[in-house]
């Protein structure tokens, strides 16, 4: 029995599959969701710039959803490189994440549609519950020494802390935006200069 358990905790193939096929899918469907507006066509030319123009917030859920997602993406991807081996809890907690991350196209669906205190809200909230869920993977394949042995301590955490950066911008941005939804809106910018500067400290921890 030894010999199939041990097989099983090494390959990691079909978990990655499986999650690129999920993640693929989610994308998908955030660029279905996007609607053409219906306007009678004798007044196409007039008033079509405007419909299109009043469904910003279609296209500003979208594009937050596709670049966090992908973004999430990547930070997965860069889990597996250094999990050499996986258990149950590791399948468990991948699993974890790629329900949230199946849910965010009804998130924007809902932001889309109630894009104030509702909205804003909702989606920050789904958003950062999946990267937490990302964050737990990280954290618990770190505890159960799944990792690369190589990988230093410094490396490690800086790693965590950027998986838990995302998930703090959207919980910020959900209590903010329940009583500012445009305030909520700008505080998903945190993202790219807290992202930056924890990267670079990766890349320089990883040279070090």
């Amino acid at each position: 029995m030894a010999d199939p358990i041990r097989r099983e905790a090494d390959e990691t193939d079909r978990l990655l599959a499986l999650s690129d096929g999920v993640i693929a899918i989610v994308i998908t469907l955030l660029v279905l969701d996007l609607t053409v507006p219906s306007v009678p066509r004798d007044e196409q030319l007039a008033l079509l710039p405007t419909a299109i123009a009043q469904q910003w917030p279609e296209f500003l859920g979208f594009v937050l959803s596709f670049l966090v997602v992908g973004f999430y993406w990547v930070l997965h991807r860069r889990t597996f490189v250094h999990i050499e081996r996986h258990d149950r809890g590791v399948v468990y907690l991948n699993l974890c994440f790629l329900l949230l991350v199946a849910f965010v196209p009804y998130a924007t669906n809902v932001f889309t549609a109630y894009p104030g205190r509702f909205g804003v809200p909702f989606l920050s909230a789904v958003l950062a519950l999946t990267g937490c869920s990302l964050a737990a993977l990280w954290i618990y394949a770190d505890r159960r020494e799944v990792l690369d042995a190589g990988l230093r301590s410094r490396t490690v955490q800086i790693q965590a802390a950027r998986f838990l950066a995302s998930p703090s911008v959207f919980t910020l941005a959900a209590i903010v935006g329940r009583y500012r939804p445009l305030f909520g809106m700008a505080a998903w910018l945190f993202l790219i200069p807290i992202n930056g500067a924890l990267q670079s400290r990766l890349v320089a921890s990883l040279d070090g």
